[in-house]
């Protein structure tokens, strides 16, 4: 390297150096003073030139020589990396080291043969799976082939989707074993390294017997154990090639049902079939040809699953006899719903986990399943509803039984398509009945009037879509027709059932309202009627977002609704430096307005339960519950903020900094919150005292965060800031006790006894109703003269709301009372 740069160096030195390139046409003479001019390239301003930059080139090559000779040489000084042979274990240490490989070796072994125990486990779940796809996979391919409709399609990606997640979470098992076989394998060989070592060290005359014997049991329980991890990988291997396989079938089948989905959708308006009166000589040829072929393949198909998961229908009977024993032996019967049909509601109930065990059932299953579940879920609604509304639930019922055996002949098209047009035409025509003879009678337009403009509004509506949908089917437009008619079916057949199911459930609810613990609450005994109806609202509303939720899907819009959804919430809202979320808005807003729920609840249940059972003195649970209610609303206050992203300790500073103008500007209102705290927390005024204030009589009805509020005897309401109680003079008639002192003066003859009228006085008041016997009444002279004696006639009463009428009645009695007497008033 050194040389070449040198030799080249002294080339680029050498005076002929320039020419020899100029002449090879690599460097091109320019004249700068013109082609005509006399220039010579020897002359001295270039020649200095090129002497520079040759010294300059000459000095930054020999630098780049010496760094790369100093880095060779040191290159070449520094000995390649070895990896170090094994080092042997001391023959000291080899019985403390040999037992401990040893117990290292039994649990590798054990972990091999739970890999092993593991990996039989998800092969037979691969053969079954591998089985049902065999049975299933020529079934669909052929109904693939036939046009399916959109209902059918999404039913068959459902399936096939459920078929993929089970062997990709198989495949993710043997990943993980396979991984683990390795990370095993590669610490046994460096163990055998080192045992090998000692082994060959040990061979020695002067060694033990026993210490050679030990390290060769060693060594050969890591040959062994190195054998059974192989085996195991092997094993592994190719449980992974098969499912590989598996896979491959599953992906390329999802993938023809996706495409004959979008086909379907693009040729939503296209003519996909011909018209229905040039296959009627069809039909006959169809069902002789391909009817016991289908009927075998959802056969082997049913049986396929039916191996696969033999647990799936114990499962479904042992919730059914679950539910009805549960229903059998509560208390009180659920009434209306399920009076004396604790198997038939069980069965109803059902429904509700059927999309979950049997999501990947096949067509005749899922078709048994359903009329399984159609009786006695009929036999509950029979006496759910009005007896005239019984035509209803028959011809939904027929409806239902006709559309699964439209199911069951999808893989016979035109047989699909007569059963089809039969479908429509009947429920169109049942639909005419409804809306033209069919009423709600009058006694039970208040109970049921709401199911029965649901009815009429779904009537009409299917009234609309149902010919169409026939029309559409006669001419060719199979996969419109379908659409349109499924649509009206199965939002019909999902809300009757969810109608049942909330009916069954509204019972239950009755009937745990009215068994312990819930029937020791007060709160539960004295609201039941409201706790059931709000309950019942919060069924239907989930049930709507159900039905909603499963047409949405049927569509495939359910899940491109929440993609749109939720990158609508996660949009940022930049404010210069801040950012927020539409997302972050929302959590704020519901953290506020379950804060209120929450604040309203809890009052509710002291209220109702707490306060009753303690001996709290007036005013103390106004006080809590108010407190309490400031406390979880400030709660709710912090959670948004936090929820909007803003810094807490920020906060604080801003509300620091801003603290002296709002005193400033509202310091009237902070002066009348700090007043109402003091009242609260004080009690010289609680609810239901009365009191007097700014020359005003009245009850305090309410203490508020600004004002309270006080009803006078006339039936006004004064809104009184609570500074005022604070500031100002104020007199509570029912501070202390309840009594209150009626004052009445009385004037007389002065001719009259005074002993005797001051006693007349004084048992007139005492056999007054309303006046208390403690303390007792009392009468005073306060002025007399030659002509006139007047008395003060003082009472007590602890009827505070009727004050003013018994004074009223205790005067016209002693009125009475002083005409019987004769006694002449002055």
């Amino acid at each position: 390297m050194a040389g070449n740069v040198w030799q080249w160096c002294s080339d680029w030195y050498r005076p002929d150096y320039y020419a020899r390139l100029k002449s090879a046409g690599v460097i091109v003479a320019r004249n700068p003073q013109g082609p005509d001019s006399s220039y010579s390239p020897g002359d001295d301003q270039p020649q200095r030139v090129h002497l520079v930059i040759r010294i300059v080139l000459l000095v930054i090559l020999a630098s780049i020589s010496s760094g790369a000779t100093a880095s060779g040489q040191q290159a070449s000084a520094s000995p390649p990396k070895t990896n170090p042979a094994p080092t042997a274990i001391p023959l000291a240490e080899v019985p403390l080291k040999a037992q401990s490989a040893l117990d290292s070796l039994q649990e590798t072994e054990a972990d091999v043969s739970r890999a092993q125990s593991s990996a039989h486990s998800i092969a037979r779940t691969v053969s079954d799976l591998t089985s049902e796809i065999d049975a299933r996979i020529a079934d669909d391919t052929r109904l693939l082939t036939t046009s399916p409709s959109l209902e059918e399609l999404y039913r068959l990606k459902l399936g096939w989707r459920t078929f993929n997640v089970r062997l990709l979470a198989s495949a993710r098992e043997l990943t993980q074993q396979v991984t683990s076989l390795e990370e095993q394998l590669g610490r046994l060989e460096k163990s055998n390294k080192f045992w090998q070592a000692t082994l060959q060290s040990a061979k020695k005359p002067e060694t033990p017997p026993p210490v050679l014997q030990r390290v060769q049991s060693v060594v050969d329980s890591v040959e062994h154990t190195r054998q059974a991890i192989e085996s195991g990988q092997m094993h592994v291997l190719a449980l992974q090639s098969s499912l590989s396989e598996a896979q491959a079938r599953v992906r390329t089948t999802l993938s023809s049902i996706e495409e004959a989905e979008i086909r379907a959708v693009q040729h939503i308006f296209v003519r996909d079939s011909p018209p229905i009166w040039n296959l009627a000589s069809t039909l006959g040829r169809e069902w002789e040809k391909h009817s016991s072929e289908s009927f075998s393949m959802q056969l082997k198909a049913s049986a396929a699953f039916t191996k696969r998961l033999p647990y799936t229908f114990l499962i479904h009977a042992l919730f059914i006899a679950l539910m009805a024993t549960a229903l059998h032996w509560l208390p009180r019967r659920i009434g209306k719903s399920a009076e004396g049909r604790p198997i038939s509601t069980a069965f109803t109930l059902s429904i509700l986990i059927i999309p979950l065990i049997y999501a990947q059932a096949p067509r005749l299953i899922h078709a048994i399943m359903g009329v399984v579940t159609l009786i006695p879920a009929v036999v509950v609604l029979r006496r759910l509803l009005l007896r005239n509304a019984y035509p209803i639930l028959n011809a939904i019922v027929i409806l239902y039984l006709v559309g699964q055996l439209r199911v069951l002949a999808v893989p016979l098209p035109v047989l699909a398509r007569f059963i089809f047009l039969g479908q429509v035409l009947g429920a169109s025509v049942f639909l005419v009945w409804v809306l033209r003879s069919w009423h709600l009678p009058t006694e039970a337009v208040e109970t049921h009037g709401r199911v029965w403009r649901t009815i009429r509004a779904l009537a009409k509506i299917g009234l609309v879509l149902l010919p169409v949908a026939f029309l559409a089917n006669i001419f060719g437009y199979v996969n419109l027709g379908n659409l349109l008619a499924i649509i009206f079916f199965r939002s019909v057949y999902v809300a009757a059932m969810l109608y049942t199911a909330i009916r069954i459930i509204e019972g239950l609810i009755i009937i745990a309202l009215q068994v312990r613990p819930l029937v020791l609450s007060r709160a539960i005994s004295q609201h039941r009627l409201m706790i059931q109806r709000r309950t019942c609202r919060l069924l239907e509303f989930l049930a709507f977002l159900f039905w909603l939720g499963l047409l949405l899907n049927f569509f495939g819009l359910l899940t491109p609704l929440i993609a749109i959804t939720e990158s609508a919430l996660n949009t940022n809202l930049a404010i210069r430096s801040f950012n927020i979320t539409l997302g972050d808005i929302l959590v704020a807003l519901i953290a506020v307005w379950a804060s209120f729920l929450v604040s309203k609840f809890v009052r509710f249940l002291l209220e109702e339960d707490v306060y009753r059972h303690l001996r709290l003195a007036s005013g103390i649970p106004y006080a809590i519950s108010t407190m309490l209610h400031y406390a979880i609303l400030l709660l709710g206050f912090f959670v948004a903020l936090s929820a909007l992203g803003i810094d807490l300790t920020k906060l604080t500073i801003l509300i620091g900094a801003f603290s002296v103008g709002i005193g400033f500007g509202l310091q009237n209102i902070i002066n009348n919150f700090v007043s109402g705290l003091i009242l609260l927390f004080e009690r010289p005024i609680r609810i239901g005292d009365v009191i007097e204030v700014g020359g005003n009589v009245g009850e305090v009805r309410r203490i508020g965060i600004r004002a309270s509020v006080i009803r006078t005897a006339d039936g006004s309401e004064i809104i009184v800031p609570n500074g005022s109680f604070i500031s100002g003079q104020v007199t509570n008639w029912t501070l202390s006790d309840r009594l209150r002192a009626v004052e009445l003066s009385v004037t007389v003859a002065g001719d009259s006894y005074p002993q005797r009228t001051a006693e007349l006085l004084k048992n007139t008041a005492a056999a007054q109703s309303g006046v208390a016997q403690e303390p007792s009444p009392q009468v005073y002279v306060t002025n007399f003269s030659a002509s006139a004696v007047t008395y003060q006639l003082r009472a007590w009463t602890d009827r505070q709301e009727d004050w003013a009428q018994l004074r009223s009645d205790l005067s016209l009695a002693v009125k009475d009372a002083l005409a019987r007497e004769k006694i002449a008033i002055a």
